[in-house]
């Protein structure tokens, strides 16, 4: 049986899309017969429950999260033992596939598989991501000049989800013969939309009115998120939901409401629970977040990229530049227009259904680890440009 190593800096029950990508991607592949090993952090005193997986071997690295707790960056800070534990199933591993060069467990993992002749698999979740800091912005150049070249001149293929990272990949030199695009998958059965009174029944339990329009929120409370952007636009037409973990602002407003972290399960509850999602982020198109809304039958609506122009999602998505005032007026124009509101939400569903099924991405992964594997070890230098 083919042993896959799957190396991210998060995995649940950290609450992040990257994490529960991994984690369906894990449960797929070894639904169909790979031995899959996930080397991650280790998140919380106690984690066992969590990992319960009959088909997933879960190795969780002792990490500091100080940079997250204090920052909000999200940068685990890991132990020596990382070198060890990753160094012992690079060796067991028949292929191993990375999350994002921008994290320590992805440069020893990928420096240990080039050491160890396995082949090399990336998934580049974002690109350059613009942030009002310039220490940020001078981060992102440096690990994209240093760690992230060449990872990337070093991996055989190289997984995207949306046209802005391929983008980015190819402005940075990488042939289109490296890239391979995929489309993020969800659970179409657990995202689903809900009746009249699940709905009232589930904001009964999370505490939210019954007869006020609710604009939800799901994501890190961090800038590139832009949930500063949506509290902004706050109005007296509607109410705001904020459910994601990061430091919840001091000062309290009147019709905003803030969740904290939630699990996969809370957050379907929630997006059933609500009437529109909005999600002001900048360099991250189609997010897996507004998949699932769309998915659970939730007009979105997001910042204006010229990425969403002819994309399968661009007649359901209402598009918005990114500032407050102009969130407000799209939110409330849509809110204002019931019929509108009842047609795109129902057109979000009808296009999960069509392109978002998880099985896809699954497929697709799947092709490629058999490509790989047929390959056979690599004989001398990895793959460059």
């Amino acid at each position: 049986m083919p042993t896959a190593l799957l190396v991210a800096h998060h995995y649940p029950p950290h609450i992040g899309g990257l994490g529960m990508v991994v984690q369906k991607q894990a449960q797929g592949m070894a639904e169909h017969g790979l031995h899959v090993v996930v080397l991650t952090s280790r998140f919380g005193p106690d984690v066992q429950a969590s990992d319960a997986h009959p088909a997933i071997e879960l190795i969780r690295v002792p990490c500091s999260h100080v940079l997250e707790r204090v920052f909000g960056i999200v940068f685990p800070l890991f132990s020596p033992a990382l070198l060890w534990r990753a160094w012992k199933q690079v060796r067991r591993a028949d292929v191993v596939h990375v999350h994002d060069v921008f994290y320590l467990s992805s440069w020893v993992a990928g420096i240990l598989a080039v050491l160890a002749r396995k082949p090399l698999l990336l998934t580049q979740h974002v690109g350059m991501v613009e942030h009002s800091s310039r220490v940020v912005m001078a981060t992102q150049r440096l690990v994209y000049a240093t760690f992230g070249r060449w990872l990337f001149s070093q991996a055989r293929t190289l997984i995207v989800y949306n046209r802005n990272v391929h983008a980015f990949l190819r402005s940075r030199g990488i042939a289109e013969s490296r890239i391979l695009w995929l489309r993020n998958g969800i659970d179409t059965s657990e995202f689903c939309p809900a009746t009249h009174q699940e709905r009232r029944a589930l904001r009964t339990r999370f505490g939210l009115p019954h007869d006020r329009p609710l604009v939800l929120f799901v994501g890190r409370l961090v800038e590139k998120k832009g949930y500063q952007i949506l509290l902004g636009a706050r109005d007296p037409a509607f109410e705001l939901v904020f459910a994601g973990p990061g430091p919840v602002p001091q000062e309290r407003h009147p019709g905003v409401h803030w969740m904290g972290p939630v699990d996969q399960s809370q957050a379907s509850q929630l997006y059933r629970a609500c009437d529109l999602f909005a999600f002001p982020a900048v360099g991250e198109i189609f997010t897996l977040v507004m998949q699932e809304a769309m998915a659970c039958g939730l007009p979105v609506i997001t910042t204006d990229d010229p990425e969403y122009v002819g994309s399968v999602v661009a007649e359901a998505v209402v598009l918005c530049r990114r500032d407050s005032a102009s969130f407000r007026a799209g939110i409330c124009a849509l809110l204002a227009d019931p019929q509108r509101l009842l047609k795109l939400g129902a057109l979000s569903r009808q296009l999960a259904l069509r392109y978002f099924d998880w099985r896809a991405n699954i497929a697709g992964l799947l092709a490629v680890y058999s490509q790989v594997l047929s390959a056979g070890p690599i004989a001398g230098d990895a793959v460059r440009d």
